[in-house]
Order: structure tokens, then sequence, then C-alpha cells
């Protein structure tokens, strides 16, 4: 009866995906799915979004599209895993859909390639490479700035990307997983507080924002036990994480930023650029510290490193409870 209890949780697929993920990187010539969720979102923005501007009915109309996309990809995932029989075959498709939503590899190979452009004194293609994870813009950025930029993009993706997808397929399974797989893509979408997304994306970023409550409080505390063991600065990871984790505009990003940057030596915020405008972020950790590449090599090694605590806890967790 216990063994059958085990066998029955969610950890040893999850487990699997993690880790093929990890090792091999999503190949370029199969369709992800989220390039599927993309494109549903490009479709019902056209369908819904309001050329009038009227507020309300933007707020209106992008609570329909949340409502509809998220719903429609949990049930769809739920149907799947309904009607695949107990076999080698569910299985594996449970295995390759972990596969495509938790994205540690993935991150940590895109981010690995600014550090060998920096390294390489390439600061043109470092500066494209690292557009192609921030919404920021890069074309201005100094070496210093870029590797400030892509530790923070690291640390913040570490929720978003890692711990964020596998609380949920824990939680729920593959369908969980999915919605939530739907809900950052359209906070990454339509989450802007532009002209154009301010209402029409309000609801995607409260959503996002409800989602990524838990997980980011997680992720911090996977980088306090990632440092201790890995023998970076813990207690100042601590320090500064109680000090600086609310000073963010988001309920959520201060959390693994704080962390990070206390656990590494770095500070993020300052003077940025978004879509030509510059703004003014709060400093996280200490400004007064410089930041070189050895920065980004030990920021790489943190994410991996609480990336495997994250996987692994609540792998532990899961089968105490599956036991209890």
């Amino acid at each position: 009866m216990l063994i059958y209890k085990l066998f029955d949780a969610n950890f040893h697929y999850i487990l699997i995906g993690f880790f093929l993920e990890f090792w091999i990187n999503y190949p370029n010539f199969l369709p992800h799915p989220v390039v599927f969720m993309g494109k549903a979102v490009n479709f019902c923005e056209k369908v819904f979004y309001v050329k009038d501007k009227n507020p309300n009915k933007l707020k209106r109309n992008g609570i329909l599209v949340v409502l509809i996309l998220v719903s429609v990809t949990y049930a769809l995932f739920a149907l799947i895993d309904k009607f695949l029989s107990e076999s080698l075959m569910k299985w594996i498709m449970k295995i390759f859909f972990a596969y495509t939503i938790v994205a540690t590899g993935s991150l940590l190979t895109e981010c690995s390639k600014v550090l060998y452009l920096v390294q390489s004194d390439n600061m043109e293609k470092a500066r494209e490479q690292l557009s192609m994870l921030v919404t920021r813009d890069t074309k201005m950025m100094e070496k210093e700035e870029i590797i400030r930029t892509t530790i923070e993009t690291l640390s913040e993706n570490l929720c978003d990307g890692v711990v964020a997808p596998l609380f949920y397929m824990f939680v729920g399974g593959i369908p969980l997983g999915m919605a939530y797989k739907m809900v950052s893509t359209l906070d990454s979408m339509l989450g802007y507080k532009n002209e154009r997304y301010l209402y029409f994306g309000w609801a995607t970023a409260k959503l996002d924002d409800i989602f990524a409550w838990l997980p980011a409080r997680l992720t911090a505390f996977f980088i306090f036990i990632a440092s201790f063991i890995m023998g970076f600065d813990w207690q100042k990871s601590v320090v500064i994480w109680r000090r600086d984790r609310n000073k963010t505009d988001s309920p959520n990003s201060g959390h693994p930023e704080s962390a990070f940057a206390g656990a590494v030596g770095v500070w993020f915020g300052g003077k940025v650029r978004y879509f030509g405008k510059v703004y003014e972020k709060p400093i996280i950790g200490v400004k007064s510290e410089h930041i070189k590449e050895e920065h980004l090599q030990k920021s790489l090694n943190l994410a991996m490193g609480s990336s495997f605590v994250a996987v692994i806890s609540m792998s532990i967790i899961e089968g105490v409870c599956r036991l209890w």
C-alpha cells in the first residue's frame, strides 16, 4: 500500500523531466507548447482588444482573455491526463510535458551565452543576447550593467521559470503546471504598464502576482539553503532579503532578487531604460560593490544549486505527504 502511494506521486515524472531539461535543452526543431500559448494570446488580443481604449471595456475584455485561456489550458491537459490509460505512453507524455514546463537548463544556457560573450569582450553580441532575455533596452549598456542585468533576470526567472512551475506541478500535476505556464506567458506578453496594456493587461498582471506569491518566497528560502550548502554568504543573503524584499513595485520579484543579491554580493536597480524611457528603480543589495564576470559565474552556480534544492525538497515533501 505504501509503495502504491509513492508510485502514484507526481515526483517521479517531474524529477525525470527536470533533469532531462537540465541536461538536454528543448530541441529547436520541435514546436514548444509555449509557442502555441503565445499564438493563442496573440489571437485573443486581436479579438478582444478594444480600439476605442475605454478603460472599463479593456479591463473587462482582459479578464475574459485570462479566464478563457487559463481555463481552456487547464481543461485540455486535464482531459489528456484523464483519457490516457495507465500505460507507458501516459508516463512518457507526463515526462515530456514536465520537460517543457520547467526551464532550468534553458535559463542557465541563455545566461551562460551572455557570460561567454562578455568574457570574449564582444559587448555588441552580449547586448543582443541579453535583449532576448529582458524587456529593458540593452543597446547603451556597458559591461558592468550587462552583467548586473543578466544576474537580475537570472534571479527573477529562477522563480518564474523554475520554482513556480515545479511548485504547481507538485500541487496539481501537469494540468496546473501548464495553467501556470499560460499565466506566465500572458504576463510576459500583456502584463506591461504602458499605454496599450495598462488596462487590457491588468487582470493578467494581477493573476501572475497571485500565482507567484508563494513560489517567490519559497525561491528565497531555497536560495538560503543552496547558499549555505555551496559556501555562499547565506547570512548576508538573509540580511539583504529582510531589508530589501519589499522595495520592488512587484509584490514578488524582490524576494528572489534580494536573497540572490546578498548571497552573490551584487546589487540591482538604479537607472534602467524601458521602451526608450528612463526609470529609477530602487536599489537592492549594496551599491558600493563592483560587479565583475566572476559574479555572473557565481550566480549561474547558485541558480543551478537553488534549482536542485527546490526539486529535491519538493520531491521529499510530496513523498512524506503521500506516506503520511
